[in-house]
């Protein structure tokens, strides 16, 4: 522990510098609007509202509201409340490396993971899936550990925090019966057992039902405002997809990883230290300390089986923070091929180094305009919390009523829900036959080229701010 100190001291200076960012993109209805039911009901356990409803567990934004209860409806104390989980996944980082690596390269697995624009991005918010992932590293190292409350707690979380978690905790269950099975040992008290996963999928269960008892639905149905992005993909729109899923797994720097695994597997003769890893892991079929090449590569395999069928045969399930437990899984893969490459322990260091530079650097890619980016998935969305503060301070100067700007998501919410300031005042959606004034940003996926264009050639510029790769306009209807 002492080793992770200051990891943790730069998390706490980490949540102190963001502890007064708005909630964003997701986080909005997931985290905000979630807790401000809950709170504003009086703690009581109620069916969420429809257009705040997309299927999903609320724990996380009742935990939220019991907060609230407690320190008080703020933005820092919205943000601290990550602040042990984040935490939590640095110390689960460093154990998991210990497990498939000597204890002197352990560290370097957090700057890898933590440096990936996904996790750092959501590390920024108040969001639900850094639960998700601090529950999902629980469960793999208490089954590696032999830890049967880890594992209950780890599987509970993830049951709790989403339908993405529950898969997770499938996923998870199905790698430990194959990976590991040896019935005596899997029914043996003290031991490993299936027990440790039951009040995870009971409580999946549960909710479920209530969930549909209460609703009449589950997971999405036709007057859902997330319905469009279940509608089945067909013919191109597959093969759309599957690019997409490509792309996630290069964009944001994660080519840099690609990069090395493939250099280390062709010419440093990394594949037969892992050829012979597979062949001598969990030779006895029980867990071992070590967390072997095959064994990360099973889990690995499990989480893609089901996590990443959605992305491709609907709509509009791709994002980047829906594979985060399978880029922790493939960090943890290529910083084990590192390690026991062959190399002299200077190469392995600059390789190391040279992979948390280029993971770091994806948090500076920024699409040209047009292109849709996953905002949250990155740390190059933090200039945007200002520059929108900057120009509703000249929107207000200029005494322009929000209900004449049209604008898109994830701008379309109230100062309450976005800042938690009471503020009920609300831009409008974006319909160039009727709004006066048009706010637009990069940050905005809804708008599209042809959108860029009519702005450009047809309206007047009102005001612009920038900063770092992301920028604001407020365009003026012509008189």
């Amino acid at each position: 522990m002492p080793k992770l100190l200051p990891c943790f001291i730069l998390l706490a200076a980490w949540t102190f510098y963001v502890q007064s960012d708005p909630f964003f993109w997701d986080t909005v209805q997931l985290a905000s609007k979630h807790a401000h039911h809950f709170f504003n009901n009086e703690l009581r356990w109620t069916l969420l509202p429809t257009e705040i409803d997309s299927g999903h567990p609320p724990v996380f934004g009742y935990l939220l509201a019991l907060v609230w209860n407690i320190a008080g409806k703020t933005l820092p104390a919205s943000h601290w409340v990550m602040f042990p989980f984040l935490c939590g996944i640095a110390w689960l980082l460093y154990r998991l490396a210990c497990k498939t690596a000597d204890n002197k390269w352990a560290v370097w697995l957090i700057p890898l993971a933590f440096f990936d624009p996904v996790l750092a991005g959501q590390s920024a918010l108040v969001s639900p899936d850094i639960i998700l992932v601090f529950c999902f590293l629980l469960a793999t190292d208490g089954l590696l550990s032999h830890r049967n409350l880890w594992v209950t707690i780890g599987i509970l979380g993830l049951c709790a925090v989403s339908m993405r978690g529950m898969m997770t905790a499938a996923a998870l269950f199905l790698w430990q019966m194959t990976a590991h099975w040896q019935p005596r040992l899997f029914f043996r008290p003290g031991r490993l057992s299936f027990l440790a996963f039951l009040p995870g999928f009971v409580f999946a269960g549960w909710f479920l039902w209530w969930h549909h008892q209460a609703s009449g639905w589950t997971g999405y149905h036709a007057a859902s405002p997330w319905a469009p992005a279940f509608e089945a993909a067909k013919g191109m729109t597959l093969l759309r997809n599957l690019l997409v899923v490509g792309w996630r797994w290069t964009d944001f720097g994660r080519i840099f990883e690609w990069g090395v695994l493939i250099f280390l597997l062709i010419s440093a003769g990394a594949w037969r230290q892992i050829m012979h890893l597979f062949q001598n892991a969990n030779q006895n079929g029980a867990l071992t300390v070590k967390f072997s090449a095959s064994s990360i590569l099973l889990l690995f395999f499990y989480l893609a089986v089901f996590l990443t069928p959605s992305a491709v045969i609907y709509q509009t399930l791709s994002a980047h923070r829906y594979f985060l437990s399978l880029f922790l899984i493939f960090h943890l893969f290529v910083f084990h091929t590192i390690v026991h490459s062959g190399l002299t322990e200077k190469y392995k260091t600059g390789l190391l180094i040279l992979l948390i530079a280029g993971m770091l650097s994806g948090n500076c890619w920024i699409y040209p305009r047009g292109v849709s980016m996953d905002w949250d998935a990155t740390l190059a969305h933090l200039p945007y919390h200002r520059l929108r503060s900057e120009m509703i301070d000249f929107i207000e100067r200029e005494n322009i009523p929000f209900q004449n700007i049209g604008t898109s998501f994830p701008n379309i919410n109230t100062g309450e829900n976005l800042l938690l300031n009471g503020d009920k005042r609300q831009f409008v959606e974006k319909d160039f036959s009727r709004n006066q004034y048009i706010l637009v940003s990069n940050i905005f996926n809804d708008f599209s080229e042809e959108d860029f264009e009519i702005l450009d050639r047809e309206w007047q510029p009102a005001k612009e701010v920038s900063r770092c790769g992301v920028w604001m306009k407020l365009y003026k209807r012509p008189e």
